[in-house]
């Protein structure tokens, strides 16, 4: 008599070779952003304001002169006020993925799975993506710059780039935006450091859900964050150390559909997902676009970390 095996019964399509799990998990990728932890200015929306780019002014006041010792009966000299611009470009990045109506029916009941709504909802987190993407490349712009070509990033690399900003006048509320890798060396060369008085604060899960998943922790009074996009030039990863103002960002918002049947706007972001259907080839095009761009406002402001990557 023959023995009923799980081999034959498959053999037979009476078994699966394996089942699909009921959810659909995302890949492992860098999902964090620092658009609302408070690190980047936020210069405004260029919807009706009849540009494509947004200029922020400055002025020297408010003690960038000072007054000078003057004798008595002489005149007091004019003083030509300082003034400086920063322009930030919005252009138009965007995502589209097309699905076919038999690739959407098909797919498992009571869960989780790659649908039209899924996709629209993924959109988001490619928008911070992108935008994380635009906020690092601003990097390369920075003039002042710490690190050594092809070695690890240490403590010292770090308290240089502190160093630099307080020689600066900044005030004492700093960010770091740094490549995994160089948060990785930076770590293992506090773990070296005999000073107790240096000591890392990991970021907690109320940090966490308040500044991003990028959150790392707090280092030496400088809020740290990781970002995989920091830009690999050479063999180095650059990353950089700045306060509040040095980079910032605008965005435009698209109107309002006059019939926004096929619309969906992703809560809390700039984002139009538009749904468009090709009857002829039975699918759904899920098109996701917005409008931002970053830029280098106040060199001064920022320190480039170029270490080994």
């Amino acid at each position: 008599m023959a023995t009923i095996t799980y081999s034959a019964l498959e053999g037979a399509n009476l078994r699966l070779a394996a089942m699909l799990e009921n959810e659909i998990r995302a890949l492992i990728h860098d999902s964090a952003s620092i658009r609302n932890s408070g690190a980047l200015l936020f210069a405004g929306d260029v919807q009706n304001v009849g540009s494509d780019a947004l200029t922020i002014r400055y002025a020297g006041l408010d003690g960038y002169d000072g007054m000078a010792s003057v004798a008595d009966g002489s005149e007091i000299t004019n003083t030509s006020l300082t003034t400086a611009t920063a322009t930030i470009t919005v252009g138009r990045i965007g995502l589209r993925y097309d699905l076919t109506d038999l690739a959407s029916l098909s797919k498992l009941g009571g869960g989780s799975d790659v649908d039209v709504f899924r996709l629209a909802e993924s959109m988001s987190g490619a928008f911070e993506r992108k935008f994380m993407e635009l906020v690092c490349a601003t990097f390369a712009s920075i003039s002042t710059s710490v690190g050594t070509s092809g070695v690890d990033m240490s403590v010292d690399d770090f308290l240089d780039a502190i160093y630099a900003l307080e020689i600066a006048n900044n005030p004492s509320d700093l960010f770091a935006v740094l490549h995994p890798r160089q948060v990785a060396d930076l770590v293992s060369s506090i773990r070296n450091e005999s000073a107790n008085s240096i000591a890392f604060n990991p970021a907690t899960h109320d940090m966490i859900q308040s500044h991003g998943t990028g959150l790392v922790g707090d280092f030496l009074g400088v809020q740290v964050h990781k970002s995989s996009y920091c830009a690999l030039n050479g063999a180095n990863r650059e990353g950089a150390m700045f306060s509040r103002g040095a980079i910032g960002y605008a965005l435009g918002t698209p109107l309002p559909l006059a019939a926004p049947s096929g619309e969906i706007r992703p809560a809390g972001t700039p984002i139009l997902v538009e749904l468009e259907r090709d009857s002829a080839f039975s699918l759904t095009k899920i098109v996701g676009s917005a409008y931002c761009g970053a830029a280098l406002c106040e060199d001064a402001r920022a320190v480039l970390i170029s270490t080994d990557a």
